[in-house]
């Protein structure tokens, strides 16, 4: 039942894209050794500002997530994205167009990876079709 209920979604492209902008929230590693990093002959680029884009502006799941069911998101996935804006809308309101450091050295921020590993666990879970 939960693997139709992941069909179930209109745009399952931008929920890729959703899930690789939690994902790179979820990973203070990944954040270290990739964001900002640009490498000749490598088409790929990650930093604070596109995740941020990818959730706000381009996928719209947040800061209202509800609005992003059924187009990205499920219904059981809204609490974890109310908690991540919880945690990450402040920071942006605060922080603004500060250098990606600053938000990662920012005593916030461990919220912030927190609530996008818990979206991402529900986000896995119910493309997995695993029970809740």
């Amino acid at each position: 039942m939960e693997r139709a209920m992941s069909q179930s979604v209109k745009f399952p492209d931008m929920r890729l894209e959703v899930i690789a902008a939690v994902r790179s929230l979820s990973d203070p590693q990944h954040q270290q050794a990739r964001w900002g990093q640009v490498e000749e002959g490598v088409n790929y680029y990650d930093d604070l500002t596109l995740d941020v884009h990818t959730l706000y502006d381009d996928c719209m799941v947040l800061p209202l997530p509800q609005t992003a069911v059924p187009d990205v998101l499920h219904e059981e996935e809204v609490p974890a994205f109310l908690d991540l804006e919880g945690a990450l809308g402040p920071m942006l309101q605060d922080l603004g167009d500060e250098p990606d450091e600053v938000f990662t050295g920012d005593p916030r921020w461990g919220a912030v990876v927190d609530a996008a590993r818990a979206a991402l666990v529900v986000m896995e879970r119910l493309d997995d079709g695993s029970p809740s």
